[in-house]
């Protein structure tokens, strides 16, 4: 059986504020608290299903997750920290220069940097801060996980040729409607891909599954919205109660897992 990696990812920060609180703007302190609350629920439906197994693990923020990142160390649960500022069109460090101190904090299993790519702008910039964050885990023994986001998928491949000069992720995280075979010939020698679901409906995710699973090099998957955001909405409106909507993204999170096992 080949390795696995299955991933909850609830480090939104500006989504989580537009797509859950409905608001504009910066959330104001007990805005953010609700936030904080919100994203605990999201764990202990991740917990739900996903305690004492392993190849599980969250992808979180320090915003809004500190408590939760403590929790699942002790939980022993794969760990994955986000180090970018969110919502933002060129990467850029959440702690700008202080980014290493703020991963040391943690020391988290993989380091996650998101980032949308175009090959038609100076990337530059961007290449450079790739680098530092590059050999900074390198030399600490932190692995990387590469989300990338791109606008036209038929140049994923390029896109991740070039970015591959300035870092050496561990894992690679793409959408799922890519050509995967494309990608898998160019990705950096050792590494490994997991798919995401970028918040897509049920149905679409599940046709992503299918098709990614044959391929060795795709050893699992982090699905984010798909799984918690529907059960979440609906507790921040009152509609069900915070033992449901942990149910419900338990039972989510079960779904994807089993549909991917059993391809």
């Amino acid at each position: 059986m080949k390795k696995e990696l299955f991933i909850l990812p609830f480090d939104h920060r500006s989504s989580f504020v537009k797509d859950v609180l409905k608001i504009e703007g910066k959330p104001n302190i007990k805005q953010k608290e609700i936030i904080s609350h919100l994203k605990e629920t999201v764990f202990l439906g991740f917990l739900d299903y996903a305690k004492n197994k392993k190849s599980f693990g969250i992808l979180i923020d320090e915003e809004y997750g500190t408590d939760i990142i403590k929790h699942a160390k002790k939980e022993k649960v794969i760990l994955c920290i986000s180090t970018e500022k969110s919502g933002k069109q060129e990467f850029e460090f959440e702690y700008g220069s202080k980014f290493k101190e703020h991963i040391k904090k943690f020391n988290p299993d993989f380091v996650k940097i998101l980032v949308r790519y175009d090959l038609a702008q100076n990337n530059r910039r961007q290449l450079s801060r790739f680098k530092k964050l590059n050999e900074f885990c390198k030399e600490n023994n932190y692995k990387i996980l590469f989300e990338l986001l791109v606008k036209d998928h038929t140049k994923t491949d390029k896109i991740i040729e070039e970015i591959k000069t300035a870092i050496q992720p561990d894992i690679w995280k793409v959408e799922g409607d890519n050509d995967w075979k494309k990608i898998i010939k160019v990705i950096n020698k050792g590494s490994q891909i997991i798919m995401l679901g970028r918040g897509e409906d049920m149905k679409m995710v599940e046709k992503w599954i299918r098709n990614a699973k044959p391929f060795k090099e795709i050893i699992g998957f982090a699905i984010g919205r798909t799984i918690f955001l529907n059960p979440i909405k609906d507790y921040y409106d009152k509609k069900i109660d915070r033992k449901e909507a942990i149910k419900q993204i338990s039972n989510n999170f079960k779904h994807f897992v089993v549909l991917w096992r059993k391809n």
